[in-house]
């Protein structure tokens, strides 16, 4: 397997900014930490921090994201975005419709879905979730830290074995997590490129055509109902006792 370095993943990026500038650490408390640090003092857009592995990383609502070295990927973008933070939420389906590509593009053969709003689905299971954090000036982002991690060479989830999946889990093959990050980087670059210069509705399009649990009965925090869909700004429309409902935030699980 070739090595995680810094060499090896700049011989296979084809992206114009992203991972451009690159910090390659052999373990680190959460690359978002460092991302944001990077961001702070100046670091330029696009610039990668990567980690073999994590003895804090996190997702969404400060939950826990296992890091165990030499399988996966926990990489952190600093993005420097023209948005205001009120623009700012659909970015994170942004990244995910950017992962979920990269993993159909792997796995052509494996159903891939995103689960609203920051997990990346294989056959119903989780392989990747994003976190993203941002710095504001003011009306405007100074940066957005895009922190993801993808199991791409992962065999044992523990118990977590019936809900999440890896690359490798799905097809017995070993991955070279250079090439797997530089096909991620460049689709996720494109995708967040899309979103900045159209907005949300193509980003919401395209991530509602591969929704996990469309039209299945779902809970999101206190509300539940029938998963219908996204709006065009990303928030989901869920059909409850008491008529058609959009949620902007949550966390959301089959009822």
């Amino acid at each position: 397997m070739t090595p995680l370095t810094a060499d090896a993943i700049a011989r296979r990026l084809t992206t114009v900014r992203y991972g451009r500038s690159l910090d390659v650490r052999a373990e680190t408390g959460s690359t978002n930490d460092d991302a944001r640090e990077a961001a702070g003092a100046g670091a330029a857009d696009g610039h990668v921090v990567v980690a073999d592995r994590q003895s804090r990383g996190r997702g969404a609502r400060g939950r826990v994201w296992a890091s165990p070295g030499g399988t996966d990927l926990y990489f952190s973008i600093v993005a420097r975005l023209p948005l205001t933070p009120a623009q700012l939420p659909p970015l994170t389906l942004a990244v995910g419709l950017g992962v979920a590509r990269a993993a159909e593009a792997t796995l052509p053969d494996r159903s891939v879905t995103v689960k609203w709003p920051n997990d990346v689905l294989i056959e119903g299971k989780k392989h990747a979730g994003i976190l993203v954090e941002s710095v504001s000036l003011g009306s405007r982002i100074d940066s957005a830290i895009i922190g993801v991690g993808v199991d791409v060479n992962r065999a044992d989830f523990g118990e977590l074995g019936p809900i999440a999946t890896s690359w490798r889990a799905e097809t017995g093959q070993t991955f070279d997590r250079a090439q797997a990050l530089a096909t991620l980087l460049s689709s996720i670059e494109a995708e967040v490129d899309r979103f900045v210069r159209l907005g949300p509705r193509p980003v919401a399009s395209a991530v509602e055509d591969r929704l996990a649990f469309r039209g299945r009965r779902v809970r999101c925090d206190a509300l539940e109902g029938e998963l219908l869909g996204l709006r065009e700004d990303g928030a989901l429309r869920l059909r409850t006792s008491g008529g058609e409902r959009a949620v902007t935030s949550g966390s959301l699980r089959l009822a």
